[in-house]
C-alpha cells in the first residue's frame, strides 16, 4: 500500500533523467524512483485538479488516483512525451470525468424531485377536484331530499341543533328527528357511495358536510 502522506513530506533529489526514472519504476518496482515523481509534481497536480472540481479532497483523489493506476499498472507504464505533460493531461481527464459523472448524478437527483414535484402537485390538484366534486354531489343529493327532510338534516348538521331542539322548533317527537334523519343519512351514503374513499380521507362524513 502506498503511504502518500508520508511521500508527501519526502521530497528527494536524484540525478535520474525521466526516461531513467519511468524504466525504474516500471522495470525495478522502484518505490524511491516513484517516490521522486510524486513528490516533485504532486503540489503542482492538486492545484491544477482543483481549479477544475473546486474541492480539495476532490482535488486530492484525482491525484492520488492517478499515481495509484500508475503504480497498479507499472510494468506496462511508458508514457509518451515528458512525465509532466502525462500527468497533467491524466489528471485533466480525470478531472473531467469527475465534473461530467457529478453533473449526470445532479440531473438525475433533480429529475427524482421534479416528479416527485409533479406528483405531488397532481395529487394534490386531485384530490381537491374531488373534493370540490364530492361537496357539489352532497349538496345535489340534499336537495334531493324530501322537504322536511332536508329541513331535519340541515338543522342538525348546518346549524348544530340536537336532535330534542330540533323537535321542539318543529313541534315533532324526538323519534320522528331520529328516524328522518336515519333516513337522510342512509340517502346520502348510497348516493355518495363512490366517494367512501375520499371521505374516509376527509376522516368523518360530517366533517365534509359541515364544507357544503
Amino acid at each position: 500500500m502506498i503511504e502518500f502522506e508520508k511521500i508527501k513530506k519526502r521530497v528527494e533529489k536524484s540525478s535520474y533523467s525521466e526516461e531513467e526514472l519511468i524504466r525504474r519504476v516500471r522495470e525495478e518496482n522502484d518505490r524511491a524512483a516513484f517516490q521522486q515523481i510524486f513528490s516533485t509534481y504532486y503540489k503542482r497536480l492538486h492545484g491544477y485538479a482543483y481549479s477544475f472540481v473546486k474541492q480539495k479532497q476532490g482535488a486530492e483523489d484525482i491525484v492520488q488516483s492517478i499515481f495509484l493506476n500508475i503504480w497498479a499498472q507499472r510494468e506496462d507504464w511508458n508514457p509518451p512525451g515528458t512525465i509532466k505533460h502525462y500527468l497533467f493531461s491524466a489528471v485533466r481527464n480525470k478531472a473531467l470525468n469527475v465534473i461530467r459523472h457529478q453533473r449526470i448524478v445532479k440531473e438525475k437527483e433533480d429529475e427524482v424531485t421534479r416528479i416527485f414535484k409533479e406528483i405531488k402537485t397532481e395529487t394534490v390538484s386531485k384530490n381537491k377536484r374531488q373534493l370540490e366534486k364530492l361537496r357539489s354531489d352532497i349538496q345535489e343529493g340534499i336537495n334531493q331530499l324530501p322537504s322536511k327532510r332536508k329541513e331535519i338534516f340541515l338543522l342538525n348538521r348546518r346549524s348544530g341543533l340536537t336532535y330534542s331542539e330540533i323537535a321542539e322548533f318543529l313541534d315533532i317527537s324526538v323519534n320522528t328527528v331520529g328516524t328522518q334523519m336515519t333516513r337522510a343519512l342512509k340517502f346520502l351514503r348510497n348516493h355518495l357511495a363512490d366517494y367512501l374513499p375520499l371521505i374516509v380521507m376527509v376522516t368523518e362524513f360530517s366533517v365534509a358536510l359541515l364544507y357544503v
